[in-house]
């Protein structure tokens, strides 16, 4: 009876989590990386629970189990989907073939009837090929955490996501460099402004003094980069100048590298002083430019 009270606690919490707004305790990538993940457990575990709990569906033959299970989450998961909207959530047609694909690990693992070795194979690899970005997601997350204070270094595909930009993004090594490693090759096109933006990072930099970030620029003359850092207090959907930090920097010919001391971005936002335990984001633009322009980031790293 108790571990019945138990599991139904967790269904309901379950249930719950569908609905909630993780927003303000993960970063959106983490969210990201987690959801597949999220609605596959969810659906699992409830349909472990009919297998085990329900006597009628436990009865059944395989293929009654597997029509039941498949028309329940079905029709559940899409009353889900219709209601979320008003919990602030958004409506994701995919999120039904993801609660499928745990109804299905659910009766692989807990149907008391055999399943063919094929289908089981054949789950499995299905199963790694959805939830393959999560885990890369995940693996980055750990990753940033871990190479801290160094932000950006390049060595690896994935540490692209860490990074929005208006053109795609690339791991390249410039034939040009003498000592070449692989850098961040970033597109600036002619447009009202454009540029990269570091966005998923951590953001407690109150114990270092300075970040400094290393540059390959392969034209031949300097190039006017515009340097914004933003905290969690910055107001995305109404920018102001006055509230963020801006530097424009100079980015000479070749290999170079820019420090900042940490208390001048601190003490540069005009309207209060920068939250350096909540950093947001770190952005780099070109403006109005008459034609496509090429920058490498090579490293970025607080010391």
């Amino acid at each position: 009876m108790f571990k019945k009270i138990i599991f139904a606690g967790l269904a309901v919490c379950a249930l719950l989590l569908l609905f909630i707004d993780v927003g303000s305790l993960f970063s959106q990538r983490l969210i990201e990386a987690l959801w597949p993940i999220g609605h596959l457990s969810v659906f699992c575990f409830w349909s472990f629970l009919l297998l085990h709990y329900h006597s009628t569906i436990r009865a059944f033959s395989l293929l009654k189990q597997c029509f039941t299970l498949t028309l329940l989450c079905f029709a559940f998961g899409l009353s889900i989907e219709i209601i979320q909207p008003y919990f602030s959530r958004e409506m994701e047609v995919q999120d039904l073939f993801l609660n499928y694909m745990g109804v299905l690990l659910s009766i692989i693992l807990f149907s008391k009837h055999p399943i063919h070795w094929l289908f089981k194979v054949s789950y499995l690899l299905l199963l790694g090929l959805v939830l393959h970005r999560s885990a890369l997601l995940i693996y980055d997350e750990a990753k940033a955490q871990i190479d801290f204070p160094v932000l950006a270094s390049f060595d690896q595909e994935i540490e692209l996501t860490r990074w929005k930009a208006d053109q795609p993004l690339m791991i390249n090594k410039p034939i040009t460099q003498p000592v070449s490693s692989s850098m961040m090759q970033i597109t600036f096109v002619p447009r009202q402004y454009s540029g990269a933006a570091l966005r998923y990072f951590p953001g407690n930099w109150q114990n270092y003094s300075k970040i400094t970030i290393g540059f390959y620029n392969p034209a031949p003359n300097a190039l006017p980069v515009t340097l914004i850092i933003t905290d969690r207090h910055y107001n995305k959907g109404h920018p102001n100048y006055r509230d963020r930090y801006d530097q424009h920097l100079t980015i000479a010919p070749g290999y170079s590298e820019q420090s900042i001391l940490l208390t001048t971005i601190q003490a540069g936002v005009e309207l209060r002083k920068m939250d350096l335990s909540k950093i947001a984001g770190v952005d780099f633009y070109m403006y109005e430019l008459s034609s496509p322009i090429y920058l490498y980031l090579d490293t970025m790293y607080l010391q």
